[in-house]
């Protein structure tokens, strides 16, 4: 039988908005069986807090809900058909911990707001994935999503890439003498082209391996600092989702 989550301290308030078990009866009464005895009051789980970070409640159906959004971003119309896994959904809970991680962050320093006309385009974009607006219907229904709640999801996303782009502007650029220094020490690798031919090549690796190092060092610096709890492992949750 599966076990729900229950907090203590200060996440208790925000664990009994999501966590809710929903009593079946009214104004707490037990309901009258037909043999005249009263029966307990049945407890439904309507959805189940998997994480919180810094008091913000990440909930099973979030996790499902984004999971089934990055399908679609990432693969379109394909992304329909394609099953969601615990391991996919226990990369996206992770995904979702430092999503807020870094939208808290934003907050913190002010990052701009993104603009009305900016939300029309991202919602647009997102629906163009869809063969007609039927599919993209059939999409909010299967997965209990509204249009504000994937606005909701798309906003916060181009917030975090934003923050995450202010973040490369202040990475410090490579230095002429470290990209001639691995082409020095990889020169075999080049098959005898010479340095003028193959530098912009090196800078460029160089810069992307330099920018993901630092925003992984930066982003777990960040999380490191917040106050996050993983209460339920994807693999113990029941079922994949649809």
């Amino acid at each position: 039988m599966r076990s729900t989550v229950r907090l203590t301290g200060p996440h208790a308030c925000l664990a009994c908005l999501v966590l809710g078990l929903v009593l079946a009866s009214t104004a707490g009464v037990g309901l009258a069986a037909p043999s005249g005895e009263v029966s307990q009051p049945e407890e439904v789980l309507v959805d189940e807090v998997v994480a919180v970070v810094n008091k913000h409640v990440i909930t099973l159906s979030k996790v499902r809900q984004e999971s089934a959004l990055i399908l679609v971003e990432r693969r379109g119309e394909e992304g329909l058909a394609h099953q969601i896994t615990k391991a996919f959904m226990s990369q996206v809970l992770d995904f979702l911990i430092n999503q807020q991680v870094l939208l808290d962050e934003a907050r913190r320093v002010k990052l701009p707001q993104v603009s009305d006309e900016e939300i029309r385009r991202l919602l647009s974009g997102f629906k163009a994935r869809f063969l007609d607006a039927e599919t993209f219907a059939r999409f909010l229904f299967t997965h209990s999503m509204t249009e504000d709640g994937i606005i909701e999801v798309l906003v916060r996303h181009l917030r975090v890439e934003r923050l995450k782009e202010s973040k490369v502007r202040s990475i410090p650029k490579l230095s002429e003498a470290a990209v001639r220094s691995y082409y020095e020490a990889n020169q075999a690798r080049f098959g005898g082209a010479d340095y003028q031919t193959v530098a912009e090549a090196i800078r460029h690796r160089l810069a992307g391996e330099r920018k993901d190092k630092e925003l992984a060092r930066w982003v777990w610096a960040l999380r490191r600092r917040a106050e996050v709890k993983v209460l339920v492992e994807m693999a113990h949750v029941e079922g994949d989702a649809p």
